[in-house]
């Protein structure tokens, strides 16, 4: 079966560039989405995450959100393909970028294909597919409960990751992501100067404890449509992968799920 953007793609959420970042952020929180596409003259010029906008008001914490300009957040180039673009096709564009969502153009019309959508996609359509195991990242970025809050904020920093998972020996206690280290996180934009600014304030007193959540674990030979359902459903990235012990054996994440999409028009035998 082969899918294009015509029949995953949504409606985009625009804002101009002179629009305020107050503004802004009441429409993501109005829409519940986590991003929006800046417009001018109906042409998409970038991109403004609450990433992006967290990221900002970490550097510049004294403005009103009122008085900055969104442009300030924006992310720029965007990546567009077009209407009849097919989905293995956005998939591999996403990974080649390292991004996380598509605008489709057409015409005076303006979509969007994010990952979260192509895990949806995945989920419905190719169950029986593939093993958790086949596509999982072994390697996965570990702290313990009793590690100091600067130690999680500086392991996401330098290696650009959202997540770490917390471990007590090898036993899954519980993850620690960007978003719940926001705003204070702008790290999640991959802003290496970050590395020497003073994150004792914050860091040397609070523990991973302190901020974990009680993660949702899957094991390594649950069906990976299952794992893109349970992602899509909760709204969560990436889930800890573990043996029938709880022991961490890797992590699943909307990556992985959009890896397993490519990888439908080589193989349409099912490895279950």
């Amino acid at each position: 079966m082969t899918f294009t953007t015509k029949d995953v793609s949504r409606r985009v959420i625009t804002v101009e560039p002179t629009s305020n970042m107050n503004n802004t952020r009441d429409i993501m929180i109005r829409h519940n989405i986590s991003r929006v596409i800046v417009v001018s003259n109906n042409t998409p010029i970038g991109m403004v995450t609450e990433k992006g906008i967290a990221s900002y008001l970490f550097k510049n914490s004294s403005e009103p959100l009122d008085a900055i300009s969104i442009s300030r957040a924006m992310r720029t180039p965007i990546v567009t393909v077009g209407v009849d673009t097919s989905i293995n096709k956005c998939a591999e564009v996403m990974i080649e970028n390292n991004i996380s969502s598509l605008v489709i153009t057409d015409g005076n019309s303006l979509n969007i294909l994010t990952k979260s959508d192509l895990v949806k996609l995945y989920s419905e359509h190719y169950r029986k597919k593939y093993l958790v195991s086949e596509f999982m990242t072994k390697e996965v970025f570990t702290i313990s409960p009793s590690h100091s809050l600067r130690t999680a904020l500086l392991l996401m920093i330098k290696n650009r990751i959202s997540r770490v998972v917390v471990i007590r020996g090898n036993e899954i206690v519980g993850i620690i992501t960007s978003r719940d280290l926001m705003p204070i996180t702008s790290f999640v934009e991959g802003d290496e100067s970050l590395e020497s600014k003073d994150l004792s304030g914050i860091g040397y007193i609070m523990l991973a404890r302190d901020v974990m959540n009680k993660p949702i674990i899957i094991n390594k030979n649950t069906d990976l449509a299952e794992a893109a359902q349970i992602m899509y459903d909760k709204k969560i990235s990436g889930i800890p992968v573990a043996s029938s012990d709880n022991d961490l054996n890797g992590i699943i994440t909307k990556t992985d799920i959009v890896r397993a999409l490519i990888e439908t028009d080589n193989n349409t035998g099912p490895h279950i």
